[in-house]
């Protein structure tokens, strides 16, 4: 009896309550997730931000619980582009071809619909071919994948189009596309963290069970432009928006907060310190690398535990989805894998 109780003394004290270093509850169900879709990020362009701010502060996108690696290929390419590794994060498929087939795949607010989960969508910097909205050239399938979302784009409107503006209420009509005042075609007046700041909040009162997603093109536009400065400015503005995200996710265990890359891209970063000053100044002294066969994957608050190690684009979904097995218990709320 007396060794009975020493082994279940023993076991009490192994039970984990942190992760990287932090306070964590395993297994619980995230019922408000805040997603990033970020093109062309990868962890060591961070330095941008980092060696920028004075006294060499922490971001938040290093605040992060778990980090993992995603592979950035599917059946058809061995680098895919951005969209189509998003696409493949939205549906567990690694058969995206970037055509209206890829409206038949089921995506995440489909699974979540019937959990009672509203999903939003705030799109920046995308072309027509990157953005989602491309879907309704796909008729009836494209209807039925872009179904029930609500829907906000950081570019210049189309004529006719619904607007919203920051500063004011913001539109929560479900399957209507609102564009930013704020936006033309030479860019907007709004930051990224102005409008996810004012819309996540909004976006609260829609559902206690909710997911936003933020889907940033912008960065690697100018990544692709080699105008590091603009790029630093966006990473920065991004940054900002995940701190709002993460400040949330700090008062409740609820909270999911997930950062996940496409087509990321190596930046060889200066390596002295006159360099590194014309870097600051001028973006000089740093080259574009191709892109990279992994993608940069950071979660934060409820479930984040699973998203720690390397996997491909198409399991992220699965990792949002199923929780893990413990005592052969598996700790789930959707398995649409079985």
């Amino acid at each position: 009896m007396k060794w009975l109780f020493f082994l279940f003394l023993l076991s009490s004290c192994a039970q984990v309550t942190s992760l990287n270093m932090q306070k964590h509850e395993f297994g619980v169900v995230p019922t408000k997730i805040i997603w990033f879709q970020i093109a062309g990020l990868e962890e060591e362009q961070l330095a941008m931000l980092r060696f920028h701010y004075s006294g060499e502060r922490k971001t938040a996108f290093e605040e992060n619980t778990c980090m993992g690696k995603s592979w950035n290929y599917n059946l058809y390419d061995l680098r895919t582009t951005a969209e189509a590794s998003f696409l493949a994060q939205l549906t567990g498929k690694k058969n995206i071809k970037m055509n209206c087939e890829d409206a038949e795949l089921r995506p995440v607010w489909n699974y979540l619909s019937g959990h009672g989960y509203s999903t939003g969508i705030l799109e920046v910097g995308s072309t027509n071919k990157q953005s989602l909205l491309a879907m309704n050239a796909c008729e009836e399938k494209g209807s039925n994948f872009l179904n029930s979302l609500y829907f906000w784009l950081r570019k210049e409107a189309p004529a006719g189009a619904v607007k919203f503006n920051y500063r004011e209420s913001i539109p929560l009509v479900m399957n209507q596309f609102n564009y930013d005042v704020n936006c033309d075609k030479n860019g907007c007046s709004s930051s990224i963290t102005d409008d996810f700041k004012n819309i996540s909040q909004a976006f609260t009162k829609v559902s206690n069970k909710h997911l936003l997603i933020v889907r940033d093109f912008s960065y690697l536009e100018a990544l692709d432009k080699k105008d590091f400065v603009k790029a630093r400015n966006i990473l920065g503005d991004l940054e900002r928006s995940l701190a709002e995200a993460l400040a949330n996710a700090k008062n409740s265990n609820n909270y999911l907060v997930l950062v996940t890359s496409g087509e990321s891209r190596f930046v060889d970063m200066p390596n002295q310190g006159k360099q590194w000053f014309d870097f600051e100044k001028s973006g000089a002294n740093a080259n574009m690398k191709r892109t990279k066969l992994t993608n940069l994957v950071l979660a934060t608050g409820a479930r984040s535990e699973n998203f720690c190690g390397m996997y491909d684009d198409s399991q992220v979904l699965e990792r949002l989805l199923s929780g893990p097995k413990q005592l052969g218990l598996e700790l789930m709320f959707i398995n649409p894998f079985k």
